[in-house]
């Protein structure tokens, strides 16, 4: 008789658990509380037919364990993906620059882009930047153990680090990968971004996608896994986890449609702040679960606006400095091809500050600075514009809160975690989503073998 798992979570992490649990013969369902799969990277269509996105989403080289999910359900990263070996840098009170990422594959175009563009970052501040390598080349868990309790700000000017890479360069990557400022950015978070990609040069670029992830991901992942068996329902939330004290295990999961689900084993694949309200107090109150409740929680607001022309002059993904539209993409000539004009995605970050204002005064700061660093916008006509208001999107990286991450495995030994916030070394993305599904995955099927010896 194969092992029955009930996942409660149709993410990335959730998915990706289902996709290896099926491999090794399990019988799965899994359930989702929004009407479609994907989670915080899903994209949907609206009223109009328009396809929106839950935020605009940077798919890097290095994501190994995601490229290996998509090929191993037969789509082919290259055809889901567009790669991009140049990030572009603006300043609305300055300059611009195109910076080469990938030294590997395009030596010179990168080693040129360093050298010159010195009314971007001058030859000092790049002087400066050497040394933000350096430790990343370290041990992984060194990075964690020695940078975990500083902020990226602390950490640059120990370093003697200039304030113009700071503000130019630090801040708005910091803003635009995990939607925090600098100055309460763990250092550790940042360096194992640049460890990750220091050690796959050869995999230093950046993809956007070719269509809407639903098309190209979700709906692929699906079928996948329906062919073998298992059962996917979405717009069904979980709504409390039956506990049986006296066994120490979880006997049931409760949803919104009246249903009590019951299984051999049990997997969370929701945010980690959505964990803790369907817990039952015996759990809640266990320092395990407790600490998941504690996590520091990083807000996000996603714009998307359509034009009636062209008004970005690349596809390619531009972060701006000084600026609360940190990061945004055209995306007009990949994922969402519109002759129409262009159709841009933007991240507003850190959020906090502009969750409680209407969406027009997000819109017309928004636009204001896109006016500055790309002036075609001023004489365009905006269509249609979309903002969704994330009140809690992903684990902020405070100093310490990468070290009180979960493990995948709890002290119920029938009960699992997934998500990019439980331990895994890719943070808060979609890579960190897939590698924790994956690792439920293993973790639970080496906990039944146990059992079941």
């Amino acid at each position: 008789m194969s092992m029955r798992v009930a996942i409660a979570g149709g993410g990335l992490a959730g998915l990706t658990c289902a996709k290896y649990l099926v491999d090794a013969g399990c019988d799965v369902q899994l359930y989702e509380g929004m009407p479609f799969l994907g989670g915080r990277a899903s994209t949907y269509r609206d009223p109009d037919g328009e396809w929106v996105e839950q935020g605009l989403h940077l798919f890097l080289g290095t994501y190994s364990e995601f490229k290996a999910l998509l090929r191993s359900i037969g789509q082919a990263p290259d055809e889901v993906l567009c790669w991009m070996d140049e990030i572009r840098f603006q300043d609305p009170e300055g300059p611009q620059a195109r910076f080469g990422i990938n030294p590997f594959s395009n030596p010179v175009k990168t080693a040129l882009s360093f050298l010159g563009q010195n009314d971007y970052l001058d030859p000092l501040d790049k002087i400066s930047l050497l040394p933000l390598v350096a430790p990343a080349l370290l041990d992984f868990d060194y990075l964690q153990r020695e940078h975990d309790d500083k902020t990226v700000t602390d950490w640059w000017r120990r370093l003697g680090g200039t304030p113009n890479v700071l503000e130019r360069y630090l801040r708005p990557f910091c803003r635009a990968i995990q939607f925090t400022d600098p100055d309460d950015f763990s250092a550790f978070n940042f360096l194992g971004w640049v460890h990750h990609t220091a050690y796959d040069l050869a995999h230093a670029y950046a993809g956007g996608y070719r269509g809407p992830r639903d098309e190209t991901i979700f709906k692929p992942l699906a079928s996948y896994l329906e062919q073998r068996g298992a059962l996917l329902r979405t717009g069904v939330r979980l709504e409390g986890v039956d506990f049986d004290v006296a066994r120490g295990r979880v006997a049931a999961f409760h949803l919104s449609d009246g249903n009590r689900i019951t299984a051999d084993a049990f997997v969370l694949a929701l945010p980690a702040w959505s964990v803790a309200p369907i817990l039952p107090p015996a759990l809640r109150e266990d320092p395990f679960f407790s600490k998941i409740a504690s996590l520091p929680i990083s807000p996000a607001i996603s714009v998307q606006l359509w034009f009636d022309g062209s008004v970005i002059d690349s596809a390619d993904y531009t972060l701006v400095a000084r600026s609360i539209a940190s990061v945004y993409q055209d995306q007009s000539t990949n994922a969402y091809p519109d002759p129409r004009g262009s159709r841009v995605s933007i991240i507003v970050s850190p959020a906090d500050d502009w969750l409680d204002l209407d969406d027009a005064e997000i819109l017309d700061e928004v636009l204001r600075v896109l006016e500055q660093v790309q002036p075609p916008v001023r004489g365009a006509t905006l269509r249609k514009s979309v903002v969704l208001k994330h009140r809690s999107h992903l684990i902020r990286p405070l100093p310490g809160a990468m070290s009180q991450r979960p493990t995948q495995h709890t002290p119920v030994p029938n009960l699992f975690l997934a998500g990019d916030w439980t331990q895994q070394d890719y943070f808060g993305s979609q890579e960190g989503a897939v590698r924790s599904g994956k690792s439920c995955a293993d973790t639970l099927l080496a906990r039944w073998l146990d059992v079941s010896s």
